[in-house]
C-alpha cells in the first residue's frame, strides 16, 4: 500500500498544475497572433490593394511555419465603418483556429473596378482567399 499524499504535497501538486496550465494557455494566445502594423499595405489609414495579397501571403506562411494547416482567409472591406478585416482559419492537430486582423482604412487605391462598383453599391465586399502552396 502507498503513503497517503500529505496536504502540503497536495498543495504544490495543484500549485503545479495551475501555473503549468496558464503558461500553457498564454502560450497558445502568443503562438497565433498576426500584427497588423507589419503590414506593408496599409499606412496611415489607406490601403493599397496591389500589396494586400503579399502581406495575406506572409500571414499564411508564418502559420505554416508555427505547424499550423491554413484553410484560407476571408477579407472584408467596410466603406461605411472604414474598416478592413482579415480572417485566416487554420487547423492544427484536430482543433481548428481563427485569425482575426483589421485595421481602420480610409481610403483605398489601386482596388479593381468591379471590387469597387460592389463596395459602391452594397458599401461592403467580402472576398475569400486560398493560395496555392
Amino acid at each position: 500500500m502507498s503513503e497517503p499524499e500529505s496536504l502540503g504535497h497536495k498543495f504544490w501538486k495543484i500549485f503545479d498544475t495551475v501555473k503549468n496550465a496558464g503558461e500553457k494557455i498564454s502560450q497558445a494566445l502568443q503562438e497565433n497572433v498576426v500584427d497588423i502594423d507589419n503590414f506593408s499595405s496599409i499606412q496611415r489609414e489607406t490601403l493599397n490593394f496591389d500589396l494586400l495579397d503579399e502581406d495575406i501571403k506572409n500571414i499564411h506562411i508564418r502559420l505554416k511555419q508555427d505547424g499550423y494547416s491554413v484553410l484560407g482567409s476571408r477579407l472584408t472591406l467596410d466603406y461605411r465603418q472604414e474598416l478592413m478585416e482579415i480572417k485566416t482559419y487554420s487547423q492544427k492537430r484536430e482543433e481548428n483556429f481563427v485569425n482575426t486582423v483589421s485595421a481602420k482604412v480610409k481610403l483605398v487605391i489601386n482596388i479593381p473596378a468591379d471590387i469597387l462598383d460592389e463596395m459602391k453599391s452594397k458599401g461592403r465586399v467580402e472576398l475569400s482567399l486560398k493560395f496555392d502552396d
